[in-house]
């Protein structure tokens, strides 16, 4: 498998913008943050930048292809660098403290679930036929829906704690996202059948 370093620092400086965007409070579900999104997004041209957006690349794609995953999986570590190195710039290295704690994971409930599935079939068709502004300000509207916009930053943080509630924090990262990711193929699936 051959690594591609451009990616992975497309990355790392996309998750880099987010998570600083995150500890600045303005937040994935808000105008501003879809506006950053979207000026990353055509900036960085590309790149995934949020962990649900790997997901969903890596569940339309051939599945049994194992260089592909290897490579979405490095791009996923490079997410979490990203934005550990935000958070480690924000905290000024631990010594402000943020008063993070990593919250326990519960498996989401069956209309949760479908929620996320669903959010993730109409995410993953705007996200491929429309413009990065476009896919930016869908995801503003479906965030609350689509769950896992913050989970770079969640795990950022629980590295950058000694691995505090690593467990609940990397639970929420992969259902959340493997849950996006299928109703991504989904949708792709559905649009393949009209």
């Amino acid at each position: 498998m051959e690594m591609d370093n451009r990616a992975m620092m497309n990355e790392v400086g996309g998750a880099f913008m987010v998570s600083w965007m995150v500890l600045a409070g303005a937040g994935l579900g808000s105008l501003e943050g879809a506006v950053l999104l979207a000026a990353a997004w055509m900036a960085i041209s590309g790149a995934h930048i949020l962990p649900v957006v790997t997901w969903c690349h890596m569940m339309t794609g051939d599945l049994s292809d194992t260089d592909g995953m290897m490579g979405n999986a490095m791009l996923l570590l490079s997410q979490v660098v990203g934005a550990a190195l935000a958070i480690a710039l924000m905290t000024e290295a631990g010594a402000i403290e943020t008063g993070w704690a990593a919250t326990a994971w519960e498996a989401p409930e069956l209309w949760g679930a479908l929620g996320m599935i669903a959010g993730g079939a109409v995410f993953w068709t705007i996200y491929t036929r429309c413009d990065a502004w476009m896919a930016a300000f869908s995801l503003m509207a479906l965030a609350g829906a689509m769950g896992g916009m913050d989970a770079a930053h969640e795990m950022g943080a629980s590295l950058l704690s000694g691995a505090d509630g690593i467990q609940d924090v990397a639970l929420d990262w992969i259902v959340d996202g493997l849950l996006v990711g299928l109703g991504a193929r989904v949708g792709v699936m559905v649009d393949d059948m009209v």
